[in-house]
């Protein structure tokens, strides 16, 4: 599809290749794409970091004046998961440090575990430790789930960086319906609020159905959890004057794809079947997680 659109090596998109079914039937893959489009008064560039033997390509997008990094993709190196998830965070770090920031510049993070039930704990300590030695405070929106990887990978990174936050405001977002994951040893952020001139953009970590107290609420009960993980999204969109309108990208985690047909009627009651969202199979970070939806949202 790249060579038919005309696109050489060079001018390929970074991405992330990720072993996550689609849950509707008979669909083989799904694709998703974001893209940056400047309006008449902003100025835009883009510069391409090719891939090299360690590292995969990244790209740095100038647009209204802020500088955007995006990095897809990233894989750590040796036999244990521990040593992969400490060499992939070692990269990152690596890529970041070359164009002069810092793992504190990153916004917005995806972690994928092919077996997230068996590893989730480990990746766990190895995060919190490299945000240690990174001295990371305010930690990023993030997602960890389950996803198959190229080359049997045991666990895969992408992230998204603002290099210049000088003028920005960069704020974590919380609601009460949720406390916060570092309080069970998680450390990610709830959402991440990034004001920019002429909008707001607001990311929404992965959400699932955990309550005040980081319990999961509803065990074994796919409605219930369904309906708990929407309210906790909205929740986390209320206090910045958002709501589900506003989404422009979304992606649902479900345990089995048995789920899909009461997850759409669920979606239909809440007023929600326009909603932008790509709807896959796959392990949420807990077994007893049924579902997990992350978000973005833009607000002018």
């Amino acid at each position: 599809a790249y060579n038919r659109a005309g696109l050489a090596n060079d001018s390929l998109p970074v991405a992330s290749f990720v072993g996550q079914p689609p849950c509707t039937p008979d669909q083989a893959f799904e694709l998703q794409v974001y893209a940056l489009i400047p309006n008449s008064s902003e100025s835009a560039s883009v510069t391409k970091i090719p891939a090299t033997d360690d590292m995969p390509a990244a790209r740095i997008i100038e647009i209204g004046g802020y500088r955007h990094f995006y990095a897809r993709g990233i894989t750590g190196d040796g036999y244990t998961f521990r040593s992969q998830s400490d060499t992939m965070f070692a990269k990152a770090a690596a890529m970041m440090s070359d164009h002069r920031c810092k793992f504190q510049d990153v916004l917005r993070s995806w972690y994928y575990l092919p077996d997230i039930d068996r590893d989730y704990d480990e990746f766990n300590r190895s995060r919190n430790q490299f945000f240690r030695d990174e001295q990371v405070t305010r930690l990023p929106a993030a997602t960890g789930i389950c996803g198959s990887l190229p080359a049997r990978k045991q666990c895969g990174m992408d992230l998204h960086a603002l290099l210049n936050p000088a003028g920005a405001t960069i704020e974590v977002m919380r609601t009460p319906t949720l406390n916060e994951a570092p309080e069970y040893g998680s450390a990610f952020s709830r959402g991440m609020k990034l004001g920019l001139p002429g909008k707001t953009v607001l990311f929404i970590s992965g959400t699932a159905s955990v309550d005040e107290q980081g319990e999961t609420a509803h065990v074994g009960d796919a409605r219930r959890q369904i309906e708990r993980m929407l309210l906790n999204i909205q929740q986390l969109l209320a206090p910045h004057d958002a709501t589900f309108a506003n989404l422009v990208q979304v992606i649902s985690y479900l345990k089995t794809s048995d789920y899909l047909p009461m997850f759409r009627e669920i979606l239909n009651e809440w007023g929600l079947v326009n909603l932008p969202n790509s709807i896959v199979e796959a392990n949420v970070c807990r077994p007893d997680l049924l579902v997990e939806m992350e978000a973005i949202a833009i607000l002018p």
